[in-house]
């Protein structure tokens, strides 16, 4: 894409950065002319339509290369190694439309099933063999492999039946003899032990239902001066109530999930990955979301998606008002206009692929009713601020509409007829995207949850449990976007699978706003990186109740303490003017001021008036500069605290550095904790710098088996977390998963049920009764910490 930007020229450039979107039809045309007309830009289209250049498409060559590696792995009894390379050649390997290569296809199933076999995974193993026979069902070595694995699942009437029809099949001596062998010892066991069924289920998240009944509630679409659009609710909600669960008009899974996580409901893949059939980019969980996301695929390229009835008239959607319904979204074939070969799916920013699925199911509904007229684009009912992006973003958004729209015309070739203005709507369509999209979300244990996961049979003293998000995908919700920001929401965004779920998180007043937050939150940021973050992203100055009242969590947050040993004043680097009648007003930038109101101190922290005390205790005018404490006015050396405190948090940070923390040195701990000597001196007791040196010390301590020292600093971090957020908040809970499981490791059973109490309180208001669902080792913890609190008593 930069070889395509490079080469338009300055004019063209600059009328496009400096236009607007009632300008978009000529600058679209104009650019459109022009890269028509230089051969670089026909050869950039080809490298990406033309399945011939293309680094996505099937090649049986490298498919039989990939297996001989794998084979090479498992005779050297790598089983990891050869299960990656069996997995690869399945990717890459053509599937032939008249089935003359099955027998080759069910050999890469039975080879990658035996792997899985000798690494233990016995249901992966299962389904491997399932798909072998289902493609070759004369293949005797399937029906062998089926039949072993039957039998290590106990499971010996099936076991027997499937060596049976093995024998039947096998036509050398030698493995006659071999099957002879293994049912001989499998009759006995089967007249001595009872049997133990098993299932080949798979794909645990996308056909899940959501089991909650769903609420009968409204939600009203409201317009405010200030915020514009918006939802709410005519009744009270209560804490924990299910606000609303809504499937994406369109999704993409992340580049740096492709090789990790299925393409379709954006579980972590199973060893057992299935394939796309025309190209070597999706792999699913399952056949039942490689279904849902390519359809009845045939093997040519060309062929359209099956219709769908539920598809969404984006053409016409327009929110005023939406049921907490989660649509019956069945087969959309997503991947289908990216298949056969081309290479552009695989190449483009994630968000202007979501833009080509979105076009492309615009153009399908159009087909679908039979409307052949020329086609425009979706009239999606979502702002785009295109008039507010900076001229770069507008030429950018402008080559990759260009080059996407012609990718599209290499698909549909003359069965589509494009309107003048499809190409301005393509670029609109962009905009809508890069302010609308919700990144989808899912948790991932991290260390001691990978143990919890398992049970706590083998539980050692080195586990702390953490936990990480993960962002698999980007996704457009018609319903969802029209939520408000807020930095201290009232309802929490999580994902089952590829649905939107939000439920409320504190008691909702009839009327009032319900708001969501789009990434920033009070605790997490301080109040000028929320309203840089807002404005670069969404092009909005937050005023929201946290953003337009002055918060304890903003004055401290990256504050300093106070050079006078006694006083809990934050010594700021910020500019702080007191205006007398009860505001406050902070420079957060060159030219960008806050103003904020004082809080009533008698509903909140007294925390708040010992650390800003000049705010409170006078109503006149006056400016507390960087670097003078807002409780006392004494002065310190910002310059030289600034400086002191980045090299001791870069001592500490040392130890996530480390490619393990199995064997830290002593060391590194002890000039951690000469460091953390020093943050404390410097920097405010709550701040956040504090916190996450506490945190990182703990564990530290966790690997190295000093639980006393790692429950002490868990501990420490966690009270300031509580300062900088609220007890009640999400992240609390998180960190409390944490202290329990070093408290586990102590043995002290009845501390971690304290704290597993007050964490799963938590996680209950934020995921109601989806919580082992979307946090599953949190059932294992519960039943962990019950048996060994009993133990303890």
């Amino acid at each position: 894409m930069e070889r395509l930007k490079s080469a338009v020229p300055a004019e063209l450039r600059r009328a496009v950065g400096e236009g607007t979107a009632a300008n978009l039809p000529s600058t679209t045309s104009r650019l459109l002319a022009f890269l028509e007309a230089i051969p670089l830009f026909r050869q950039v289209i080809g490298e990406l339509t033309d399945p011939e250049l293309a680094l996505c498409r099937k090649d049986k060559g490298r498919a039989a290369e990939l297996k001989g590696k794998g084979n090479a792995c498992f005779s050297k009894r790598e089983f990891e190694q050869a299960l990656g390379f069996y997995s690869q050649a399945l990717r890459y390997f053509p599937i032939s439309p008249d089935g003359t290569d099955a027998s080759l296809i069910a050999t890469l199933y039975v080879n990658r099933a035996s792997t899985m076999h000798k690494l233990g995974l016995l249901e992966e193993c299962l389904r491997d063999c399932d798909r072998a026979i289902s493609v070759s069902p004369n293949y005797a070595k399937a029906w062998y492999r089926r039949g072993m694995v039957n039998a290590s699942f106990r499971n010996y009437s099936s076991s027997i039946h499937d060596l049976e029809v093995a024998l039947s099949m096998e036509v050398t001596s030698s493995g006659k003899s071999n099957i002879e062998q293994e049912l001989k010892l499998i009759l006995q066991k089967h007249q001595n032990v009872n049997e133990v069924g098993t299932s080949s289920s798979n794909c645990i998240n996308a056909d899940m239902p959501h089991t909650e009944q769903q609420p009968k509630v409204i939600l009203e679409c409201t317009s405010t001066p200030n915020k514009g659009r918006g939802m709410s609710f005519p009744n009270d909600i209560s804490p924990a109530s299910l606000i609303h669960a809504e499937d994406p008009l369109a999704v993409i899974i992340m580049k740096s999930c492709r090789d990790t996580h299925c393409h379709y409901c954006f579980s972590e893949a199973p060893a057992d990955v299935v394939v796309c059939p025309s190209c070597t980019i999706p792999i699913y969980c399952s056949n039942r979301c490689q279904e849902k996301a390519i359809g009845q695929m045939s093997c040519n390229q060309n062929t359209h998606p099956e219709s769908n009835n539920n598809v969404v008239d984006i053409a016409k959607l327009c929110v005023t008002s939406t049921k907490s319904k989660t649509p019956d979204s069945k087969q959309i074939a997503e991947h289908r206009h990216e298949c056969g070969g081309a290479r552009w799916a695989a190449v483009l920013p994630a968000d202007i692929v979501l833009a080509g699925r979105i076009m492309a199911q615009y153009i399908e509904k159009q087909l679908l009713v039979g409307k052949r007229s020329t086609i425009s684009g979706p009239n999606l009912d979502l702002v785009h601020h295109y008039d507010q992006d900076s001229s770069a973003s507008k030429f950018e958004s402008h080559i990759y509409a260009t080059v996407l729209f012609l990718c599209l015309q290499s698909y549909y070739k003359s069965g589509v007829s494009w309107a003048e203005d499809s190409l301005s709507q393509l670029v609109l369509l962009i905009c809508q995207i890069k302010v609308n999209s919700i990144a989808i979300v899912h948790m991932k244990s991290m260390d001691g949850g990978k143990a919890l996961t398992k049970g706590f049979s083998g539980f050692s003293g080195d586990v702390m449990c953490s936990v990480e998000q993960v962002r698999v995908a980007q996704a457009i919700y018609m319903s969802g976007s029209f939520f408000n920001h807020s930095c201290r929401p009232n309802i929490h965004a999580y994902f089952h699978s590829r649905t939107l779920i939000l439920r409320s998180t504190e008691y909702i007043k009839a009327g009032s706003p319900i708001e969501l937050s789009y990434g920033p939150q009070v605790g997490e940021m301080d109040l000028p990186e929320r309203q840089k973050s807002l404005q670069e992203n969404y092009y909005f100055s937050c005023g929201c109740s946290s953003c337009s009242v002055l918060s304890l969590s903003d004055l401290v947050m990256n504050s300093f303490c106070c050079p006078q040993s006694n006083c809990l004043g934050a010594v700021s680097e910020l500019i702080h003017h007191r205006h007398k009648e009860n505001f406050v007003h902070v420079s957060i930038g060159e030219s960008h001021v806050c103003t904020l109101s004082l809080p009533d101190v008698s509903k909140f922290d007294e925390d708040i008036v010992k650390v800003g005390k000049l705010f409170f205790k006078s109503d006149t005018m006056f400016n507390i500069d960087p670097g003078f404490c807002m409780s006392c006015r004494s002065q310190l050396d910002l310059s030289s605290a600034v400086a002191m405190s980045d090299r001791a948090t870069s001592k500490i940070n040392r130890l996530k550095e480390l490619p393990s923390l199995d064997n830290v040195p002593e060391v590194l701990i002890a000039e951690a904790l000469q460091s953390l000597e020093r943050i404390e001196k410097l920097r405010h007791p709550y701040s956040k710098t504090l916190a996450q040196s506490h945190d990182t010390i703990a564990e530290a301590f966790a690997k190295v088996g000093d639980q006393e020292q790692a429950r002490k600093h868990c501990e420490a971090s966690i009270k300031i977390l509580e300062k900088l957020y609220h007890p009640r908040h999400i992240i609390i809970a998180h960190e409390l998963i944490k202290l329990v499981s070093i408290e586990l490791s102590m043995g002290d059973g009845a501390s971690a049920a304290a704290a597993f109490a007050r964490a799963d309180a938590i996680f209950s208001l934020y995921y109601g009764p989806d919580v082992e669902r979307i946090l599953p080792y949190v059932d294992v913890l519960r039943r962990t910490v019950s048996e060994r609190s009993i133990d303890s008593c």
